[in-house]
């Protein structure tokens, strides 16, 4: 999992503080943070304890965070209050997708050395936009434009998509869309293309081996707003001989990061309970020879 964000313990001072200070801003901040991670609520000793700060300097900040709303109190237990949570849709609200996902796709890189990139669907076009990209510094990697559009049946990225949408909307995609083989390895049939999404909506997880081009694979998990909804997915993309080879572990960091994504957008639980994939049960996961005779695999 994405590391957790762990209050630091600050040593206390024997001198107070003045209530402006820096050490009272973190102290702050760090309350929030304790907070947040306790939904039942949190009582003074175990806060003085969790802050490593003196009873009178946390039971100051508690009493004047109750006061403004940002905190309520039930008995000897403090919870988040009403301003907190307003303070906290606001922030989301003003934060788009990019800003959240662009260090989760640099984690991506950083842990599997391939390209991550974020696809939203136009649902009017029936196709997902690639947008935000962190490129792999491999010599031999996926590279796409920002901006490249894909039908949405045909990729892993738009697979994942198709999964989450309304199912009367799915269901009349699926129905009438347009399944233009883009390589002898794209699955076109509707019948097989429904169950393989069903798949998907039940695992949490899309991948495909080679059916948009040739020698690449692809790996895909939905990102969850926070009313539920999906308008996203995270993509990582190799190499087909490396994606093969690397496919469950690529299968469960995809999985990972998109329900990282989605928390920090503000989804309760970051997507679906699911568990990471054990195997891979895509048709096109088995006899595709792979050539990578290329020092890149550009797709335009």
């Amino acid at each position: 999992m994405h590391t957790a964000i762990v209050a630091r313990r600050e040593r206390a001072s024997a001198a107070p503080r003045p209530a402006g200070s820096p050490m009272a801003l973190t102290r702050v901040l760090q309350l929030l943070r304790l907070l947040a991670d306790a939904p039942a609520g949190l009582a003074l000793a175990p806060l003085c304890v969790a802050m490593n700060a003196p009873k009178t300097s946390v039971l100051s900040l508690l009493r004047g965070l109750t006061a403004q709303g940002y905190l309520q109190r039930s008995d000897t237990v403090y919870r988040l209050g009403p301003e907190s949570f307003a303070l906290g849709s606001a922030l989301v609200a003003a934060c788009p997708l990019d800003v959240v996902a662009l260090p989760y796709l640099h984690e991506a890189v950083a842990r599997c050395g391939e390209t991550a990139l974020i696809a939203r669907i136009d649902r009017a076009a029936g196709e997902l936009v690639y947008g935000l990209i962190v490129e792999s510094a491999r010599p031999i990697r996926y590279a796409v434009t920002a901006g490249t559009t894909r039908p949405l049946f045909i990729s892993a990225a738009g697979r994942a998509l198709l999964a989450f949408q309304d199912e009367a909307w799915r269901r009349g995609y699926l129905r009438h869309a347009s399944l233009r083989a883009m390589t002898e390895h794209s699955i076109t049939d509707r019948t097989q293309l429904t169950r393989l999404i069903d798949e998907i909506r039940a695992k949490g997880v899309a991948v495909t081996f080679g059916e948009v081009t040739p020698d690449v694979a692809g790996f895909a998990a939905p990102i969850f707003e926070p009313d539920g909804s999906v308008n996203a997915a995270l993509l990582i993309a190799t190499p087909l001989e490396r994606g093969r080879a690397t496919a469950d572990a690529l299968q469960g960091l995809v999985l990972e990061l998109a329900q990282n994504i989605s928390h920090a957008l503000g989804h309760p639980t970051g997507g679906p309970p699911t568990a990471r994939p054990a195997s891979i049960t895509h048709p096109a996961a088995r006899g595709i020879q792979p050539k990578l005779t290329r020092r890149q695999i550009h797709e335009q």
